[in-house]
């Protein structure tokens, strides 16, 4: 299968940035799983599995907006994968200036939203909408700003 026509090779080389420093700040190696599994890492310790994470960058700093949105379609996926396997699944954003996380099981409200600059009606649905104080921030970005 192809990957998702708007994830680039540029947008693979930051998540890959991004994903590799947080593995490095917990001590974990991690897996990327097809798209077909709709979360971006499996992590293991050992060759343990140890959680998972779905990864998001960001052209602005982290406190541009209250709450950092994404579709239902994937808290749903990332519930259902907790629920089923017992482990956690995160999700993992890189804002300009620093990274943070969130467990995907944390509270959040619901609204119609998404993106409306790319003319795609898959852009536009049902989100989640995450409170950015909520997220643990572990560092600095990884990504140099313009890359």
């Amino acid at each position: 299968m192809k990957r998702p026509m708007y994830e680039s090779k540029a947008d693979l080389k930051r998540e890959e940035a991004v994903i590799n420093e947080f593995c490095k700040i917990y001590n974990l190696e991690k897996k990327k799983l097809p798209f077909t599994q709709k979360i971006d890492f499996a992590l293991f310790r050992k060759n343990n599995i140890y959680g998972f994470v779905e990864v998001k960058c960001r052209v602005f700093d982290k406190d541009k907006y209250n709450t950092m949105f994404i579709s239902l379609d994937k808290v749903q996926s990332a519930r259902s994968l907790a629920d089923i396997t017992g482990m956690r699944v995160l999700l993992l954003v890189c804002w300009a200036d620093v990274m943070g996380h969130i467990d995907f099981t944390e509270d959040f409200e619901v609204q119609l939203g998404g993106r409306l600059d790319r003319n795609d009606v898959l852009d536009f649905g049902i989100v989640a909408h995450y409170p950015i104080d909520k997220f643990k921030v572990v560092g600095t970005s990884p990504i140099i700003r313009g890359n």
